[in-house]
């Protein structure tokens, strides 16, 4: 899923932030929030840049918390840690 940026046509990727390193991040706007079932550690999904009125469509929504429970479960699997921003370009 893929949305406009404030700078024009630029692309914008929706990633996922550990809350640990939101500090870290520029503008940043929440859409949802999902959790890692093994180690319990809080990711926010979402989009940099400044909020949009543009409606998302459900089903879009929904497949990001499951892109990242995939990829959460892949890190633990292979024994490393989450990175603190991860990409869902779906």
């Amino acid at each position: 899923m893929l949305v406009k940026d404030n700078r024009g046509n630029d692309p914008v990727n929706p990633v996922a932030i550990q809350d640990k390193d939101l500090g870290n991040t520029g503008s940043f706007r929440t859409e949802i929030f999902e959790l890692c079932t093994v180690c319990g550690a809080r990711f926010r999904i979402g989009y940099f840049g400044e909020s949009k009125d543009e409606l998302r469509i459900a089903e879009e929504l929904e497949e990001l918390p499951r892109r990242l429970i995939e990829i959460l479960a892949k890190d633990h699997r292979r024994e490393r840690e989450h990175k603190g921003l991860i990409e869902l370009d779906i």
